[in-house]
């Protein structure tokens, strides 16, 4: 299309030597980033105005070279010659110059900023660890079993699956929800019958030390909070009790 239709562009370029997207600071929240957010804006609706004035204007043009080359007697004429082109012509001059008033001033605004200091970046924040709940009892006695012992399940010869955890009533449920949560490796039920040692995973193994670790804790805290108990005095020995008669009166003779 001729004619000039980026001159929100073009008049940013030609202050700042620098496209309105490529502004320092633009995008931030800064003060900077701000002025260049609407330094882009407004350039962005002087270059949509400044389209449709030229594409009226050109289209204006033709009509009136129609007229002067007098290629227009036979087509008649209706709604006059500029038809509403003339009015929409003077709103959008107007508009156009209201939006390049204040894409300057904003660029002036800009130049009397500071040079600009990109706000260092965020630390991230550490990860914090994920919150386990706490095991229901028999799941928590059969994880520590597992860590601490060798706990194996098998299939009986009638079909029955069974675990052996060197006395310790574990049922087969229980371990099917440990290994459920992750916590106890997977085992094929149909190489149950040369029998499974069961092991812990990776997550089971902490949630294991993490039990040890808080069990370790509550004794020693228990030990502590025991009050401790002093040795009994020694028992003084009973007193001797020594009766001295009074010496007999001697006869004088």
């Amino acid at each position: 299309m001729p004619g000039n239709t980026d001159l929100g562009n073009r008049t940013v370029w030609s202050e700042l030597q620098v496209e309105p997207r490529d502004l320092p600071g633009h995008g931030t929240a800064t003060l900077h980033g701000a002025v260049a957010d609407q330094i882009a804006s407004t350039a962005v609706k002087l270059d949509d105005v400044q389209t449709r004035l030229v594409a009226l204007a050109a289209a204006l043009r033709d009509d009136l070279q129609r007229i002067a080359a007098g290629r227009d007697t036979a087509m008649p004429v209706t709604n006059g010659i500029l038809r509403n082109g003339a009015l929409d012509i003077d709103l959008l001059v107007t508009r156009r110059t209201e939006l390049h008033r204040s894409l300057t001033a904003l660029i002036g605004v800009y130049k009397e900023l500071p040079a600009f200091v990109a706000p260092p970046a965020p630390v991230p924040a550490a990860k914090a660890a994920p919150a386990h709940g706490r095991l229901p009892p028999r799941q928590e006695e059969a994880l520590r079993l597992v860590g601490s012992s060798t706990v194996t399940i098998f299939k009986g010869a009638r079909g029955s699956v069974r675990v052996v955890a060197g006395g310790a009533d574990v049922k087969v449920a229980t371990v099917d929800a440990l290994i459920g949560k992750g916590l106890v490796d997977h085992y094929a039920r149909k190489d149950l019958f040369r029998g499974h040692d069961l092991t812990l995973t990776p997550q089971g193994q902490t949630r294991y030390e993490a039990l040890t670790t808080t069990t370790t804790a509550a004794r020693s805290a228990a030990a502590r909070a025991r009050p401790a108990v002093l040795p009994a005095a020694p028992e003084e020995p009973a007193a001797v009790v020594v009766s001295v008669s009074p010496p007999a009166a001697r006869s004088l003779r």
